[in-house]
This record gives structure tokens, C-alpha cells and sequence, in this order.
């Protein structure tokens, strides 16, 4: 009797095995382009949560902004923000109190606020392995580094773990606007004889 053979040969070991590498590298294709997909939609999706989170924490600050108080400081690696607003944190009222942003020398973004005649101070850490912490002032025109200290417009813009985050905040009128609402409301009531009132910073509304 003969007996039959019922093993693979070479030539269809080579096949198969050519068809399952193509088969394994789709597969692995597809799982990177899922993979890729999913770490650019976290990445976004962090950058929008630090961009919300930032602007609430700056926009009240810079709501209640004083006029004439706005310092900015972009000499450093990392700007330094100081003005002075009616917002307080801590304390349980309102009252002006002077308020820095800064970053430390362990890359801390920090809101530091405090009360001269109390002799209050008080440090908020914010976010750490804060980097290129950049600060603009808008001079009515563009934002720009040479600041005013009646401008109260602000661009901010820093890095997070190398995440970019950049938001304008302030409390709606310029230096220049400040001015010419004065000189119309001004004008104004001369026309109806009666007196003129200097719009303060802080009362303007934001956007």
C-alpha cells in the first residue's frame, strides 16, 4: 500500500508566513493609528482644561483691576504680572490687595496676594514645570511688550510639560478707551449742563 503524505511543503510554509506578516503589520498599523489618535485628542483635551482653568483664575483678578497699577516685568526667563485688584482669595471681603503672578525657581506658576496695611501675605501654587511665562499689555492698538500702567488689556501665554497655553484677559477698555469715555462723558454733560464723572477702571465691564 502506499502512504500518502499530508504535511505542508516549504514553498507553502513560505506562503502562509508571508500572508500572516502582512496580516500582523495591518494590525499593528491600525493599533498605532489608534493609539496616535487617542494621545492627540488627551493632549487637546488637557490643553482646553488649563486653558478654561487659567482664564477663570486670571479674569476675576483682572475684572476688578485698579487703575493705574498694572507692572510688567519680561526681563527674566519668566515674566512677572503685578497689579492691584479688589479680588482677593483669601480674605472673606473685598479690599484691594496687590497680586503677583510669578513662576519660582522650581518652575511653580504662583498668584501671590497681599495687604501692606494688614501685613498679610498669601501664596496660591498653581501649576508646576511652568516655562516661557510671557506677559503682554494691549496699548490700544496691539499687544506689545512696552507696557503702560493704564493699560489693562493682557495677553498671557506660558508652557505646561511642554503643553502651550495662551489667553487674553482684562477688564474691557484700554489706556486710550479710558480716556476718550472720559473726555465723552464729559462732553456730554457739558452739553446738559450738568457735571462730569471719570469712568474708573475697575467698573468697566469685560466683554
Amino acid at each position: 500500500m502506499k502512504r500518502s503524505n499530508s504535511g505542508f511543503t516549504l514553498i507553502e510554509m513560505l506562503i502562509a508566513l508571508v500572508i500572516s506578516s502582512f496580516v500582523v503589520m495591518g494590525v499593528y498599523s491600525l493599533f498605532n493609528s489608534v493609539l496616535a489618535s487617542k494621545e492627540a485628542a488627551e493632549k487637546s483635551n488637557r490643553a482646553n482644561v488649563l486653558l478654561i482653568s487659567s482664564r477663570k483664575l486670571f479674569k476675576p483678578d483682572l475684572l476688578q483691576l485698579y487703575q493705574d497699577s498694572l507692572t510688567i516685568n519680561n526681563a527674566g526667563k519668566n515674566a512677572v504680572l503685578k497689579f492691584t485688584s479688589l479680588n482677593t482669595i483669601k480674605l472673606d471681603r473685598a479690599m484691594p490687595v496687590d497680586i503677583t503672578y510669578y513662576v519660582d525657581d522650581d518652575g511653580w506658576l504662583i498668584r501671590k496676594e497681599e495687604q501692606t496695611d494688614l501685613g498679610y501675605e498669601w501664596e496660591l501654587r498653581l501649576l508646576p514645570e511652568v516655562t516661557d511665562f510671557t506677559v503682554y499689555s494691549h496699548n490700544g492698538y496691539r499687544f506689545t511688550e512696552d507696557y503702560d500702567s493704564t493699560d489693562t488689556i493682557i495677553q498671557v501665554s506660558f508652557k505646561y510639560k511642554d503643553i502651550p497655553v495662551e489667553f487674553v484677559a482684562g477688564c474691557g477698555f484700554t489706556s486710550k478707551g479710558l480716556t476718550n469715555a472720559a473726555q465723552s462723558a464729559s462732553g456730554s454733560a457739558s452739553s446738559t449742563d450738568s457735571s462730569s464723572t471719570d469712568i474708573p477702571a475697575d467698573m468697566a465691564e469685560n466683554e
